[in-house]
């Protein structure tokens, strides 16, 4: 398989008999409202033949995956492979440019996509998140596509399993895709603190993967975007040390570190590597390129996008009338649709919609207390952003999801704890997918357990994480202060009480079984076996 950057997550995948594009994204108006561009810019692609390939595979929604820009230039006869969600929103953005050949595919389906190349998924456990990996096969030689999803540890080695063992090539984000902690109203040490944390916790995920894989190359991508619009230029130091957008060459010299038999390979879009054979073929378009000099360059890569950029907002002009009503109307259907999310939000919501049309303006979604009111009094959750950006927020052409990640709007929440459902309920407002979500949550796993030895001191602990139901026997570290964190999603435990420290989720069932010697280890205890290789098990963030 010969597989081209064609920048971002996007790739090309060409055999002697077919091709097909994997996550193409080209839209000269970037993604989420103008917000995010292609780093570096691959416009110059387009002038190849890319809109007609035998077949096109999606693994999510987001923006920066999804482009019906792009899509709408592709011939309606080219089918497109894409997991099976319970939200119809991955579905609709790529129909949105006309109806096309459209195949869901289960979780472990695999499928022949184009002549001699098969793919199958491989979803996030939790409904709650829609992503997938993808695994693209063919002649013998396997490519894992991790794009942005974060599967357990158990996931990635069946993988490796259903692979024979051998993994050619691994393409993996070291990026991420978030708008925590930028968006939020930390004092500036803080917010540095916390990007630290969560780019370390980012890089030692791909570390862990590349690690249960073992590939023979490893492709850094996925990130990070490039932020154009002048309101939104702040977000590129994110690139620095410390940001929680390292670049992929900041990724390859982790990977580099990290593991002596690792092979990190920087593509840009145009770039080429042969699997099997290791040869590598270089897009002259960046010869000088360097990310070192990334101010200049966005410099002139603003100037060249402005045009775009203005026409975004022209299509959200400010509102002439009064917001109110329409957001009444909104957040009242949003209200009836889950009692199951609301008991889990248990608060008082805010929203100030600065400028004309807009307010400040509360959603209680608190039993015995639902209702909307004017003013954001007793909120503990809060949301600020431009009135231009509610109504196609409102009528649904702008998800929440794809807006918080235009990072156009700031937060803040006291006590600031995470509030999973208060997001789903948000990104989702689809029935299927809160069952879904409601039904994955309440079938409890806490009956397996396993032992930490802490200080002397045995806590017998649920084995799942309450929250994504992540294997602790492997995603647990031990922070200080006998803290427990899952890195599946960072949430954090305290192992005394079993109280979630740093989000709104169920507590960990932890209980002291006994005290001796000063000591820190993890042993598994009562817990079941793994599901074999050949069984499809149930399918399932800031």
């Amino acid at each position: 398989m010969l597989v081209t950057a064609l920048g971002h997550a996007g790739l090309k995948v060409k055999t002697d008999a077919a091709e097909i594009l994997i996550d193409p994204w080209f839209s000269p108006e970037g993604a989420f409202l103008g917000s995010w561009f292609q780093y570096p810019a691959n416009d110059h692609l387009l002038a190849s033949d890319l809109t007609n390939p035998d077949a096109i595979v999606i693994s999510h929604e987001h923006l920066d995956h999804v482009d019906g820009w792009f899509l709408a230039r592709v011939g309606l006869s080219v089918p497109v492979f894409i997991p099976k969600y319970h939200s119809p929103a991955l579905k609709a953005k790529i129909t949105s440019g006309g109806d096309r050949p459209l195949i869901e595919l289960d979780e472990w389906d695999e499928r022949v996509v184009a002549d001699g190349i098969t793919v199958f998924f491989v979803s996030e456990e939790s409904p709650m998140n829609h992503d997938s990996a993808m695994v693209i096969r063919s002649a013998g030689q396997a490519l894992v596509n991790m794009n942005d999803a974060r599967l357990s540890p158990a996931q990635i080695r069946r993988i490796r399993t259903r692979l024979g063992g051998h993994v050619d090539g691994l393409a993996v984000q070291g990026a991420g895709a978030s708008w925590y902690p930028i968006c939020y109203r930390y004092p500036k040490e803080h917010k540095q603190a916390l990007s630290v944390k969560k780019r370390r916790a980012k890089l030692k995920y791909v570390s862990r993967v590349h690690d249960l894989l073992e590939p023979d190359v490893t492709i850094p991508f996925a990130g990070p975007p490039a932020f154009l619009d002048e309101d939104l230029r702040f977000a590129n130091a994110e690139m620095d040390e410390g940001g929680i957008f390292p670049t992929q060459d900041q990724v390859a010299d982790w990977l580099a570190k990290q593991a002596t038999d690792a092979n990190p390979l920087v593509l840009l879009p145009g770039d080429s590597f042969q699997l099997g054979d290791g040869e590598v073929h270089r897009d002259a378009t960046w010869s000088g390129f360097t990310f070192a000099d990334r101010d200049s360059y966005l410099d002139s890569y603003a100037h060249r996008r402005r045009t775009e950029i203005a026409a975004v907002r022209a299509r959200h002009p400010v509102p002439t009338t009064d917001l109110w009503d329409d957001f009444c109307a909104y957040f009242d259907r949003v209200l009836s649709m889950s009692s199951y999310f609301n008991e889990r939000i248990d608060m008082n919501v805010g929203f100030e919609i600065l400028g004309p049309g807009g307010g400040a303006w509360s959603v209680d979604f608190r039993e015995g207390q639902q209702q909307l009111r004017r003013g954001t009094e007793n909120c503990q959750y809060t949301y600020s952003f431009d009135s231009r950006w509610l109504p196609s927020i409102l009528d649904g052409s702008t998800p929440w999801e794809d807006f918080f990640l235009s990072l156009r709007f700031e937060a803040w929440r006291v006590p600031d704890l995470y509030n999973d459902h208060l997001l789903g309920l948000l990104k989702f407002a689809w029935p299927d997918a809160l069952s879904a979500v409601e039904q994955w949550e309440r079938d409890d796993q806490a009956s397996d357990t396993i032992d930490i030895l802490l200080d002397g001191v045995t806590y017998r602990i649920e084995r799942y994480c309450p929250h994504g139901r992540q294997d602790l026997r492997e995603t647990a570290e031990i922070l200080p202060n006998g803290i427990l964190r899952c890195l599946g999603h960072h949430y954090e435990f305290d192992l005394a009480t079993g109280g979630c420290v740093n989000g709104r989720s169920r507590p960990l069932e932890s209980r002291v079984v006994s005290v001796g010697d000063r000591g820190q280890e993890m042993v598994t205890s009562e817990s079941t076996d793994e599901q074999p290789e050949a069984s499809n098990g149930p399918r399932a963030s800031e």
